[in-house]
């Protein structure tokens, strides 16, 4: 594996490792160190993901315009001086909800830059000679990043997962520390020569321009559609549903934490299975059956499996998700023109949060009326729907990856 894409991957499985830190100990904090009630729970939470879906569209403006490892790298430090923080901060008094808010938003701020211009060093690191069987070098090194991804999130889960034992003080500074070394890591994916794209427009003239390259080409419009789609049913109704089946199944918060990691399991399964067979050169046939294969677990689940069960299909659920993604993060590299590629994933990834924020306001309205078991039926019932759709449409099914790409 070549160097620049073995630093590429340890900045990336590093920001991830603080990201799956801070899914766990974010809402701890929240709940068992400030002692706030659920409803500020939900505005702590929302925090976090609001100026994330504010700012992200010019955050692939910013990247395109500049480096994207620089933009990166600086990201990587806004974090690091966010945790640290609030590390600061709790070493002399317990943290209230305003304290929590400006930390959330700044963390939502940060990674909204981090995002499009992190991904879009994709191309930078990939080189022809990586390229395997079934696989451009461009898939092949998505497929490395959904792995450092998802093996970071979950190594930062399982230490979250230590906080009784090592207290807050200590998680937070390994987020600190790890976040350091992936900004001087990104930092050194910096381009040689100084080129400076010299574009004169305003930051909602060049949106536009990335929204006009993504609509321009049908399956990338398509794929972006899906992506929207997913994000509004099937993460939506795993950020609401999941907790709601775990709590009526009456195993408390262990056994929901065990799903969430069965589920991550199943994604770090399914990405290696796509490093060692590739992902083929029709990734939106992939995509399509990764729809139907959701619609049938989400109907699966509906009909009320035993615990263990429940753990089984979600693992499936983690393999399927990861396959999907991981193909349409590859389609929409390999699609984008170099020029507009940071624009066009923080469009996808846009529609993918803006979507799933919205799906679970729904599912939870749903759920509120309907047993969360009909709301996974209902689901699975409209993705079997898309499926059908996309079908017939034929754009995202008929794209090829060529072996130049």
């Amino acid at each position: 594996m070549a160097a620049r894409l073995t630093r590429f991957l340890l900045g990336y499985s590093g920001t991830a490792l603080a990201t799956g830190l801070q899914v766990i100990l974010l809402p701890w904090i929240a709940v068992a160190v400030a002692d706030l009630p659920a409803l500020h729970l939900g505005w702590v939470q929302a925090s976090v993901l609001l100026p994330n879906l504010v700012f992200l569209l010019f955050g692939g403006v910013l990247a395109d315009r500049r480096d994207s490892a620089l933009v990166a790298g600086l990201a990587c430090l806004g974090l690091a001086a966010c945790h640290g923080g609030l590390l600061l901060y709790f070493s002399y008094q317990i943290p209230d909800l305003s304290v929590l808010l400006v930390y959330g938003i700044s963390l939502g701020v940060c990674t909204a830059f981090l995002q499009p211009a992190r991904d879009n060093l994709v191309h930078r690191s990939a080189h022809r000679s990586e390229a395997r069987a079934g696989h451009s070098g461009v898939q092949y090194t998505v497929t490395w990043m959904m792995l450092a991804q998802y093996g970071g999130q979950a190594v930062g889960m399982l230490l979250a997962s230590r906080f009784d034992q090592w207290g807050l003080e200590i998680l937070l500074t390994i987020q600190v520390s790890v976040l350091l070394v992936a900004a001087v890591l990104l930092f050194s994916l910096r381009r040689r020569s100084r080129e400076v794209r010299r574009q004169r427009q305003l930051p909602f003239a060049l949106i536009r321009e990335g929204v006009a390259q993504a609509w321009q080409r049908p399956a990338l419009r398509e794929l972006i559609g899906l992506v929207a789609f997913n994000g509004f049913v099937h993460i939506g109704v795993f950020l609401v549903v999941l907790p709601l089946l775990a709590e009526d199944y009456g195993r408390g918060a262990s056994y929901y934490a065990t799903l969430q990691l069965a589920f991550i399991a199943g994604t770090v399964a399914a990405t290696v299975m796509m490093l060692r067979r590739g992902q083929g050169q029709e990734p939106g046939r992939g995509i399509l059956m990764c729809l139907l294969y959701s619609a049938a677990l989400l109907v699966a689940i509906s009909f009320g499996p035993t615990p263990l069960g429940l753990l089984m299909l979600c693992a499936l659920w983690g393999a399927v998700a990861a396959a999907s993604a991981a193909l349409g993060r590859a389609v929409v590299q390999i699609l984008a023109p170099e020029e507009y590629r940071s624009r066009i994933i923080s469009i996808y990834q846009l529609a993918l949060f803006g979507s799933a924020a919205i799906g679970a306001l729904a599912a939870g309205v749903v759920s509120e009326y309907a047993a969360p078991l009909m709301t996974l039926r209902w689901a699975g019932v409209a993705s079997l729907v898309a499926f059908v759709g996309l079908l017939f449409s034929g754009d995202l099914r008929r794209y090829r990856v060529e072996s130049h790409d």
